[in-house]
Order: C-alpha cells, then structure tokens, then sequence
C-alpha cells in the first residue's frame, strides 16, 4: 500500500528528489561544529569538498571526526 499523499496530489519524482536533496544540504549544514554526532552521509559529504579551499579545513575535520568514530584515528593527536 502506498504512502497517502502529503498534500491533495502525490509527489513526483522530481519533487521527492528536491526534498531528499535539500534533507541532505540541511545535514551537511547542521554538521559543521557537530562532526562528532552528524550522519555518515553528511560527513562524507564535507570530505567530498576537500578540493576547494574554503571547505579543506572542515573536510579534515570531518576526516578526523570520521576516523574517531571507526577507530583508525585514536585521539586529537593523531593527525593524518
């Protein structure tokens, strides 16, 4: 049985991909500052924007952050 619509109509897909697409920029958002408690998908999404230079500085957070939380980085002090 199909999910009841949230409105009067049933969304598209194109309406379901902006919606999933603007969760995961909300995530990505909220995760900056909070990298120890944000999803897996936000964090790879930071360390996917170690190329440009304003984002370098939180993509390795996010690495660190992510290292932490699967244990092949131990503590503060160990820096890539």
């Amino acid at each position: 049985m199909p999910r009841p619509p949230i409105h009067q109509q049933p969304m598209t897909a194109r309406e379901r991909k902006r919606e999933q697409y603007q969760r995961d920029q909300r995530a990505v958002t909220e995760a900056i500052g909070n990298e120890a408690t944000a999803p897996n998908k936000a964090l790879l999404s930071l360390m996917g924007k170690v190329d440009k230079p304003e984002w370098s500085e939180r993509a390795q957070i996010a690495w660190e952050a992510f290292g932490r939380r699967y244990g092949w980085i131990r503590d503060t002090h160990d820096k890539i």
